[in-house]
């Protein structure tokens, strides 16, 4: 007995010791660093081999289109979606991000930079922790560990590119400059957060919420008005501008109205129906998802969700997506808002010593235990889903590569969502939808090339195949390659050779 309690305090011991060396300056400018360095090989590694593997989507798709047509000069008008690429959120914050694809490969370049994004999350958050929140090196450490594994963080990593996501640390950096008195840099990441999603002003003007409750309202304050003056100008002005006018969220609220002022009349009577939407199954799935990979703790200091509550309200009632197969960056207000209340959380469980703020290793044991266990059931890049195997090619894969090499540069295209970004580089490309029982007629309308392959269209059975063969040869298409279920079709009159 007296042995395990002498094992035990000198253990204490060395564990002290080492928290006291770590404790130093050379921590705060080496860990995160290291931290932030790690998150962004695994974030980028795991995207780039979900691209490797020809396992993209519709949305990278759009904005590979999107940066073509920048560097080029021409109106980034969208084929794919139909719409201007700045109608819906007004991200012109994503031009100079276009502009790096003049040098480098434009699918690749989007993952790395949405990765190291992501990535840079790490560095405010331990700047909060330590500077702000007084958290030991301990605690700091739990905090960026539970940080690097949050599944939302790696659903939105895999969820092709969105600008959106590279405002993440924006969004959370701007709390930890107002929270801190540095206005020039809070004006700064707080106007480039808002040029890559035009509502992320709603999250600017929450965080002048936290800055006006921390002390300083004038500051806070003006904040607060100038982010909700950006998002009402940008909604009634600049985004009717470029769309053509009308409200470019109707759809979203079409329960509630077609203007603006109609869905707000709309939603002010009618709080029952608004209250059914927020406690509604799906509501309570997305909050669960946000708050239990960092075990609720968020919620022991509410004033730091309080501001983003409202905005979280219109999310929960909007008819879009939420969950992380699809419209996970609508979530990024809400995600930096539960990052920067976690260290807030630890310190108000802690005890304050003579420096810092000491928290119970029980406490932090639970915190990364709940988030590697909700990283593991809940991440798209969970050890059950096998990430390490990701980047490699099967015989489809390699024949729908095959095919595009085979697609001039010129070409009208049509193809499946797989693969459509690599054939987005151009002015016209459309998506087709394995899943719908277009007429081939329309399939064929506008293009010279059309590509499918028999994965992306699992409801297609031989009759219908047959039948999409037949109608495209109708229309003028040869089949220029026919292997691994992959068949690329190409009007005669301008087919290139191949295989």
């Amino acid at each position: 007995m007296i042995a395990g309690r002498s094992l035990r305090r000198r253990a204490d011991f060395a564990l002290l010791r080492w928290q006291a060396r770590l404790d130093g300056a050379w921590a705060d400018r080496v860990l995160p660093a290291v931290a932030t360095a790690g998150l962004f090989v695994v974030l980028a590694g795991t995207a780039l081999a979900r691209a490797r593997s020809v396992d993209t989507g519709v949305d990278l798709a759009v904005w590979v289109q999107g940066a073509w047509l920048i560097t080029e000069g021409l109106v980034p008008e969208s084929t794919i979606t139909g719409a201007h690429l700045f109608e819906a959120q007004a991200a012109v914050g994503f031009v100079p991000i276009a502009m790096l694809t003049r040098f480098a490969p434009p699918i690749p370049t989007l993952i790395i930079v949405q990765s190291l994004a992501l990535a840079l999350t790490v560095v405010p958050v331990w700047v909060l922790c330590r500077r702000v929140c007084d958290l030991r090196v301990g605690a700091s450490l739990a905090v960026i560990i539970a940080v690097a594994v949050y599944p939302p963080l790696h659903a939105l990593n895999l969820a092709d590119f969105h600008p959106e996501a590279v405002a993440l640390p924006l969004v959370v950096a701007a709390a930890l400059f107002g929270l801190t008195a540095r206005w020039r840099w809070l004006v700064v990441v707080a106007v480039v957060a808002v040029s890559l999603r035009a509502d992320l002003a709603l999250a600017i003007a929450a965080v002048g919420v936290l800055v006006a409750w921390d002390g300083h309202r004038r500051q806070g304050g003006a904040l607060f008005v100038a982010s909700l003056g950006w998002f009402a100008v940008s909604l009634l002005v600049v985004q009717p501008a470029i769309g053509g006018g009308g409200f470019v969220h109707a759809d979203a609220f079409a329960e509630f109205g077609s203007t603006v002022p109609g869905v707000l009349w709309q939603m002010a009577t009618r709080p029952v129906d608004v209250l059914a939407a927020v406690l509604s199954e799906n509501s309570f799935a997305v909050v669960v998802g946000l708050l239990a990979p960092v075990a609720f703790l968020p919620v022991l200091v509410p004033r730091y969700l309080y501001p983003i509550l409202p905005v979280l309200g219109l999310l929960l009632v909007a008819d879009v997506p939420l969950g992380p197969e699809e419209g996970i960056e609508r979530l990024v207000p809400v995600m930096a808002f539960v990052l920067v209340a976690l260290p807030f959380a630890l310190a108000r469980i802690g005890r304050r010593s003579i420096e810092r703020v000491l928290v119970d290793r029980r406490v932090l044991g639970a915190l990364i235990l709940a988030s590697l266990v909700f990283f593991v059931r809940d991440s798209p890049s969970s050890p059950y889903r096998e990430p390490w195997g990701w980047g490699g090619r099967d015989a489809t894969d390699r024949a729908l590569l095959d095919a595009v090499t085979l697609v001039d540069d010129s070409d009208r295209v049509r193809a499946v969502p797989p693969v459509l970004a690599e054939l987005a580089s151009r002015r016209t490309v459309y998506a087709l939808d394995g899943a719908e029982q277009t007429p081939t007629s329309l399939v064929a309308r506008g293009v010279e090339v059309v590509l499918v392959d028999e994965r992306s269209t699992p409801e297609w059975g031989p009759l219908r195949r047959a039948a999409f063969t037949s109608g495209l040869a109708d229309e003028g298409f040869a089949v220029v390659l026919d292997r691994a279920g992959v068949q690329l079709f190409v009007r005669e009159r301008t087919a290139p050779s191949g295989d």
